[in-house]
């Protein structure tokens, strides 16, 4: 069996920043002797967790029932509601928001006062709650949530619309979408779009696309919540290949070690470590 690796796998920028953000932190609420948490998981990674976990890190969903101490924003963003509750409770922030997904944030607020805020992400999904948490004048902005083409609709006549789209959402769909909105100009609406699927997650599934027309099969690793994760294994399975979404080198099959080239790939959140550690168990026979 041959193994080919992605071009383009593992962290990206927002989630290494994250990271290394939490390390600081933890640290610092050593020397202040205070708790430390990250609100909700820090990645969609369980070993990555498993590790701040054990270095003294709280995962928590409130700051209702906990001592203030130092609290880790993800890189996904969090509603402003969210992030006052944590302030009027004395907590100190630590905010871990990827830049691009802050950037986002900032200009819902600028265009809502002029515009109806379209949001094109996933439900439930951290940056997605996110952007439907922005505040604007001391409340949160109104936010219409599309999912998928079946959620377009039709649009109020004369009306502009803002749309904003979730960094990590599926780019085939997000363009299928952003057709049918663009269809709204006819009913004299004006349509701008923001902001684009994270330049990072379009490089990675073009590289996995790459990478599955070079292999058999290929082995995606990361988090079950990861949606960029998920992403790439449907563009394998989209493909008419074989694939395997895993976690780490303990879902290891027989099976993958039956074709006779393996392409391996990773989502946005997956260590390099765990990635290595996939590799070293597909190569023991």
């Amino acid at each position: 069996m041959k193994l080919i690796l992605s071009r383009t796998m593992g962290y990206c920028k927002g989630v290494s920043r994250a990271l290394d953000l939490a390390t600081s932190a933890l640290q610092e609420a050593k020397d202040a002797h205070k708790p430390v948490y990250s609100l909700g998981k820090l990645i969609h990674n369980d070993d990555t967790c498993a590790f701040f976990a054990d270095q003294g890190m709280q995962v928590i969903t409130g700051a209702e029932g906990h001592e203030p101490g130092l609290v880790v924003l993800r890189a996904h963003g969090v509603p402003e509601t969210v992030r006052s509750s944590f302030v009027e409770a004395g907590f100190d922030l630590v905010d871990a928001t990827c830049p691009v997904v802050k950037h986002n944030l900032s200009r819902i607020s600028a265009y809502a006062p002029t515009h109806t805020i379209l949001i094109v992400g996933h439900p439930g999904h951290p940056e997605t709650l996110a952007m439907r948490g922005v505040q604007c004048e001391g409340k949160v902005c109104d936010t219409i949530l599309i999912s998928g083409p079946e959620d377009v609709g039709t649009p109020e006549p004369g009306k502009s619309y803002v749309v904003f789209v979730q960094t990590t959402f599926d780019q085939g769909l997000w363009n299928t979408i952003q057709k049918a909105l663009r269809e709204w100009e006819q009913y004299g609406c004006t349509m701008l779009f923001a902001n684009e699927v994270c330049p990072s997650s379009i490089n990675r599934r073009q590289a996995t696309l790459e990478l599955t027309d070079a292999c058999d099969a290929v082995v995606v690793i990361g988090g079950k919540e990861s949606a960029n994760t998920r992403a790439l294994y449907q563009l394998v399975r989209e493909k008419g290949k074989m694939a395997w979404h895993i976690e780490n080198e303990t879902e290891i099959t027989d099976d993958m070690r039956s074709y006779d080239i393996l392409g391996i790939t990773a989502g946005a959140s997956t260590p390099s470590l765990v990635i290595q550690r996939v590799i070293d168990r597909l190569q023991q026979e």
